[in-house]
């Protein structure tokens, strides 16, 4: 891989060739709601919570002003001994602003570049891993991070305005040279797979971008309970939104090569999820049932910070990434392509199961269960592709699968 020079002097080629051990990157994505300009005194909150979580890629949405991302950096992450969190320069866009904080022991910033659109910029960040004995020559793993807030709203005009925003996006990683290891992340106000938005990520480009959740109509959908991130609350609290969690507005997508390693990074199946959220929460509060997912404090610190919930994943890099995809993932589906049976091989207890067609379609399945495996007879439905999903008790899957 070509790039240019770091501050080391040199530039630095993208292979996992040498690296000792396996380290963890924590990502998480968090909309923290027009702050400081609301109740600055809520980075009280964010404290707990990031000191709960201890992310090393942490990208933030609607940070107001400069002073907003040095409180984070200052009264947030670098507290209770931590001293190893930088940020991002802060860049002023037309309606809203984005924020990358990382872990400087884990990871450095290359380069930073801002993709303007005609309303809401995407911030591109681009990180690599600071691999253990790393020299000027050593060889490490490339990330490229976009940060993301799309239009809010659901009227046909918004719907375009976010079609339109996320076009220039997708032309951008469609040329984009050497983008691999892509995460993009943010609060993307996205209601179902069918609109534009959804369809540019998710479409073919240079990074070919996956959602781990999977595609289907979200708001108001009992199935995706579990990933829902807004709203937290049903009584208004410093002019978030109100009504109770309904909707999937807040992602993490990364491309096909975090799927396999390819590229020396690997997403950790089971690890995405929306921190805080249980599953209990259609149209209600974040604290009303009592919500056991996080601890006490963690919940409250949740609920009075944001309208929105965090999203969390981990990616694996170093050691030997892509080489033995069985060894470090619970779950597995053969044979692919499938004819008529599908089996399914999951180290956990299995809380739900639904194959979905790329309409977004959720078909009924009877599976048979012989210990950890279940069998599916799929002979009747179409050939084609499918979505198939599966709710553990440990983690949620998703995985492409073809029917013949």
């Amino acid at each position: 891989m070509k790039f240019k020079s770091l501050l080391l002097g040199s530039a630095l080629a993208l292979s996992i060739q040498g690296a000792q051990a396996q380290d963890t990157i924590k990502f998480m994505t968090y909309n923290i709601l027009n702050y400081p300009d609301v109740n600055t005194s809520r980075i009280a909150y964010l404290k707990t919570i990031v000191q709960h979580i201890k992310p090393d890629v942490f990208l933030v949405n609607e940070i107001t002003q400069p002073v907003g991302a040095t409180n984070i950096i200052s009264q947030a992450l670098n507290q209770n001994g931590i001293t190893y969190y930088a940020q991002s320069l802060y860049v002023q866009s037309p309606d809203d602003e984005n924020m990358l904080f990382y872990n400087t022991q884990k990871l450095g910033l290359v380069d930073q570049n801002t993709i303007s659109t005609s309303l809401r910029d995407f911030n591109e960040y681009i990180l690599y891993y600071k691999e253990p004995g790393m020299t000027a020559q050593s060889d490490t793993v490339y990330f490229y991070v976009y940060s993301a807030h799309l239009k809010a709203g659901s009227t046909a005009a918004d719907i375009a305005q976010r079609g339109s925003e996320t076009s220039v996006l997708k032309s951008y990683l469609s040329t984009r040279s050497y983008a691999e290891n892509t995460v993009v992340a943010g609060d993307m106000n996205v209601y179902n797979n069918s609109e534009a938005a959804y369809i540019n990520f998710t479409g073919s480009t240079q990074a070919n971008l996956y959602d781990v959740v999977g595609s289907g109509i979200w708001h108001s959908n009992t199935f995706y309970k579990m990933h829902f991130t807004q709203s937290t609350r049903i009584v208004a609290i410093d002019g978030g939104a109100t009504g109770g969690m309904d909707d999937r507005f807040d992602m993490m997508l990364f491309s096909d090569d975090m799927q396999t390693g390819s590229k020396g990074a690997k997403y950790i199946s089971g690890s995405y999820r929306a921190v805080g959220q249980d599953g209990l929460r259609l149209n209600g509060s974040l604290i009303d049932p009592v919500n056991n997912s996080e601890p006490t404090n963690i919940i409250n610190a949740l609920y009075y910070m944001s309208d929105h919930l965090p999203v969390y994943m981990e990616v694996a890099v170093g050691g030997n990434v892509g080489v033995n995809e069985e060894s470090i993932t619970p779950f597995k589906v053969y044979p692919v392509p499938a004819n008529d049976l599908l089996y399914i091989k999951v180290d956990a207890a299995v809380i739900s199961i639904h194959l979905v067609d790329l309409s977004g379609r959720i078909l009924s399945l009877s599976p048979e269960i012989s210990g950890n495996v279940l069998k599916l007879n799929v002979a009747s439905f179409a050939t084609g592709s499918y979505l198939l999903q599966v709710e553990t008790s440990i983690g949620s899957y998703t995985e492409r699968i073809i029917i013949e």
